[in-house]
């Protein structure tokens, strides 16, 4: 067992926005202490990578704003190139198997991704554990751990992955861990709503500015994750040219619920609504178990306008995240009304940070990978 750390920080490097929360160590629980926005330098829109020098900037930036000197800092990455899976692979060693995804992801992922780094961890390790264990009791043997275990899988190009390591440590700060956004979701979710995380199965939609991903837990275990080519910005773009406004009053006018969202969505989220559909419709039909409620993240869902637009056209009850669940917030006075209008945005720098908040007992996520290189992933928080 680990000591807690005194202050954990999350920061989110959003394709748009840059993000930092810091948690502070307040007797039996945490309070989250300071905030802290930046906009992205970079295209959103461009695919090369930004350069070393500008992220490093704009980390050390941010840090400052959340006082982050001392703190354990925790990264959530929305990355150009990025890949979710879930899939049963071998129960090797942990170096072992991040080494095999890498010279062999064709054969473990059924794609070839050439320059990659890998993580993985164990979605149903205990039950293997039990029935080895009982396995074993019936020969008399020792407990020995075979077979294969359904993994989440997380990998990223090494460029991008080294890039942002470098920046880091460029900018005064050494990582404890690099999470892919969509996997910091899922621990902001554990960490706000842990008993509807363990009894229901729900799904996950966080609208980014670009990009949008879905997310299917089902008891605790993530099913799927899809990655949808539409975010917050086209849903903006339609509104300003409806309106004949510009997009910077266009996206105040949809965050304060002031214009027609309702058929912003309905044109512009075709596509995303269709992927909710069926991605509900096949999970239900093939389990015991309903789809309980959306919940949704990512700075436009800071809308309830927005939220009860796609609650409509999902057909299903929707709500945004609060990645603040039983969490004590304790934010300067300055930063209290900014986070309030903003707080759904801040979802994936939350997880990042509450994964490894823990009063209890603070425990590795993964088997730690060698010194000095960062994980591509980190396992949700347990």
């Amino acid at each position: 067992m680990s000591k807690a750390p005194a202050s954990v920080v999350g920061i989110d490097l959003g394709c748009s926005t840059l993000k930092a929360v810091r948690l502070q160590k307040k007797g039996v629980q945490y309070a989250l202490v300071r905030i802290a926005t930046l906009p992205n330098k970079r295209d959103p829109a461009s695919q090369a990578l930004p350069l070393e020098g500008d992220v490093a900037g704009q980390i050390k930036e941010l840090s400052s704003a959340v006082k982050a000197s001392g703190a354990d800092v925790h990264y959530s990455i929305n990355a150009l190139n990025s890949t979710v899976r879930y899939v049963e692979l071998p129960n090797i060693q942990p170096d072992e198997l991040r080494n095999n995804l890498k010279l062999n992801s064709t054969t473990y992922l059924r794609q070839s991704f050439d320059n990659y780094t890998f993580d993985a961890c164990a979605l149903d390790a205990e039950a293997l554990a039990a029935a080895s264990a009982k396995k074993a009791a019936k020969k008399g043997a020792s407990t020995v751990i075979h077979g294969k275990l359904k993994m989440l899988v997380g990998g990223m190009s090494t460029p991008e992955l080294s890039l942002y390591f470098h920046a880091s440590r460029k900018a005064g700060i050494k990582p404890h861990s690099l999470q892919l956004a969509s996997v910091s979701l899922i621990n902001a979710f554990e960490a706000a709503y842990p008993d509807i995380f363990k009894t229901q199965a729900v799904t996950l939609l966080d609208i980014g500015f670009l990009s949008s991903s879905l997310t299917i837990l089902d008891r605790g275990k993530p099913l799927l994750t899809r990655a949808v080519p539409l975010g917050g910005r086209q849903i903006t773009d339609y509104l300003a040219q409806i309106n004949g406004i510009d997009y910077a009053k266009a996206e105040i006018g949809k965050l304060k619920g002031e214009l027609n969202i309702g058929e912003a969505i309905a044109r512009t989220c075709v596509t995303l609504i269709r992927e909710v559909h069926s991605s509900i419709n096949f999970f239900e039909k093939n389990s015991d178990l309903p789809i309980s409620k959306v919940y949704l993240s990512g700075a436009s869902t800071s809308s309830q306008a927005v939220v009860d637009a796609l609650s409509k056209d999902v057909g299903r009850a929707c709500e945004a995240l609060d990645a603040t669940a039983g969490l004590a917030v304790e934010l300067p006075a300055d930063q209290q009304a900014v986070f309030a209008a903003s707080q759904a945005g801040f979802a994936t720098a939350l997880g990042a940070a509450r994964s490894y908040a823990t009063i209890e007992a603070v425990v590795e996520k993964a088997a730690p990978a060698p010194k000095e290189k960062p994980t591509a992933i980190q396992k949700p928080a347990a």
